[in-house]
């Protein structure tokens, strides 16, 4: 797989105990979960932060190859190995995700489903010829979502509905945002920020103090900045990836229940110390009434901010705690 990536150097005057200043430095890749990846981090030399930008990179490349979808993987057994009803181990990662994605569709009444995957497929395909889905058609796939035909059983993942596929799209950048911190941790690394396609995770403080975060408003602009540590910050959002047929915006968050676009919020962004459970949240509260949303929200150490579609912006009881 081709390795794109590009450094950037900013020498910043930075305050500092050390002898060496820590120095700010970026990259940015292309080329996984078919999105911008930006990583930043402080360190003391450029050979350090290519060293660790280098490994990063391929261990995101690793996570790619075992959630993607659309593509088999080299050596491994990976998600589309899985939907084509391939027979054998599996990745623990991938096991990993599928139980917790099973496990969140419980805890959100089904709004969000890893299982949606052929009527995610038939929107895709609709969004990208610019026309809608058939009904009868969106009904005949939603009969292949159930569930409980996942079987998890010996790390020997199988789909029991030869005409089920699963989509990991509300979890894969998260839960994979989130084992790279994990890795980077492991090289030593403190203070960083990643940027998986907008799943931000950031570790430790910059010199100068926490990391600052804008949350994107759905017209435009910045709706709030987060001020935050060793957090991460999921946005899920009307706005980002959408169509238009007769003058109606389609977006791309399916609603599992009525298989159209959820229509409760323009966006609902979600901080937490997870970055797979903030991913997963974000979905999961864009496709809930806000009782629902909150009653959600409580079982997990997170805070989250709704957008409506008046322009209403309603915080839970934490959120102001980290807004500058």
């Amino acid at each position: 797989m081709k390795r794109t990536f590009l450094i950037i150097l900013a020498a910043l005057t930075l305050f500092s105990g050390c002898n060496a200043a820590p120095k700010r430095f970026s990259a940015v890749y292309t080329d996984v979960f078919d999105t911008v990846t930006e990583f930043t981090a402080y360190c003391e030399s450029e050979e350090e932060f290519e060293s660790l930008s280098e490994a990063l990179h391929a261990e995101l490349l690793r996570l790619h190859g075992i959630f993607d979808i659309y593509d088999l993987a080299e050596g491994i057994n990976n998600a589309k190995s899985l939907n084509d009803g391939v027979k054998g181990d599996y990745p623990p990662e991938l096991c990993e995700l599928i139980s917790f994605g099973v496990s969140m569709c419980e805890l959100s009444g089904g709004q969000l489903n890893i299982a949606l995957g052929s009527v995610l497929s038939l929107w895709s395909d609709c969004r990208e010829k610019g026309v809608l889905p058939d009904a009868d058609e969106l009904l005949k796939r939603a009969e292949h979502c159930d569930i409980e035909k996942i079987n998890l059983s010996g790390g020997e993942p199988s789909l029991e509905d030869p005409e089920m596929s699963l989509d990991f799209g509300a979890l894969a950048k998260g839960y994979a945002a989130e084992k790279a911190t994990e890795f980077l941790h492991g090289l030593g690394a403190e203070r960083f920020a990643l940027s998986l396609g907008g799943n931000i995770s950031v570790s430790g403080e910059k010199p100068d103090g926490k990391w600052e975060i804008g949350v994107q408003s759905p017209d435009g602009g910045i709706l709030t900045v987060l001020k935050i540590s060793d957090l991460s910050v999921v946005t899920s959002g009307d706005y980002q990836r959408y169509y238009e047929v007769g003058g109606v915006r389609y977006h791309h968050i399916i609603d599992p229940k009525t298989l159209y676009p959820a229509k409760l919020w323009r966006s609902v962004t979600v901080v937490s110390k997870s970055s797979k459970e903030a991913d997963a949240l974000s979905t999961a509260l864009f496709c809930l009434d806000l009782d629902s949303g909150k009653e959600l929200l409580e079982k997990f150490s997170a805070e989250a901010v709704w957008v409506s579609y008046d322009g209403e912006v309603v915080r839970s009881k934490g959120f102001e705690s980290y807004e500058k």
